[in-house]
C-alpha cells in the first residue's frame, strides 16, 4: 500500500483551498465589512459549497487510495476519515455541520442569514485543518 498515488487526493485539496482564499481574505476584513457586503457574501458562500465539494472529493479519493471500505453515503466518508484517525472527532463534526448547512440552505439565501459570519469564520478554520490534517496523514503513509 506504500505506493498509493495520493494525485487525486492533492488535486482535491489544492482546490479546496483555491475556493477557501477569498472567503478567508473577506471573513478577514471583518464583520461589519461582512455584513456590508451581499454580493461578496452570497459569492463566498458559494465558494463554501464548492470547498464541502472538494473536501468530500479528498475524503473519498484518500479512502480509495488507501483501500479503506468506501461508505455509500456521500457524507459519510468523513466519518471513515475519523475512524482511521485522518481528522479528529471534532474537525469530522465540524465538516459534516458545514456540509449540512451548505445543503440544507441552498435555496434560501443562506447568504442572508443570521450569524453567516461566524459560520464563515469556523468554516474556514475548520476546512483549513482539514488540509493540514490529510496532508499530515499523507506525510506519515507507508513509513
Amino acid at each position: 500500500m506504500a505506493t498509493a498515488d495520493f494525485a487525486q487526493v492533492l488535486d482535491e485539496l489544492d482546490a479546496l483551498e483555491s475556493e477557501l482564499d477569498p472567503i478567508r481574505l473577506l471573513v478577514d476584513e471583518g464583520e461589519e465589512t461582512f455584513g456590508h457586503a451581499p454580493t461578496a457574501r452570497e459569492s463566498a458562500f458559494r465558494q463554501l459549497e464548492l470547498a464541502v465539494r472538494h473536501t468530500l472529493g479528498s475524503a473519498r479519493a484518500l479512502i480509495e487510495q488507501t483501500q479503506w471500505e468506501a461508505p455509500e453515503e456521500e457524507l459519510e466518508v468523513i466519518d471513515v476519515l475519523v475512524e482511521e484517525d485522518v481528522v479528529p472527532e471534532r474537525v469530522g463534526a465540524d465538516i459534516l455541520e458545514i456540509a449540512e448547512f451548505t445543503i440544507h440552505e441552498l435555496d434560501e439565501h443562506a447568504w442572508e442569514s443570521d450569524g453567516l459570519y461566524d459560520r464563515m469564520a469556523k468554516s474556514v478554520d475548520t476546512l483549513s485543518d482539514y488540509i493540514e490534517y490529510v496532508n499530515h496523514f499523507l506525510k506519515g503513509w507507508g513509513e
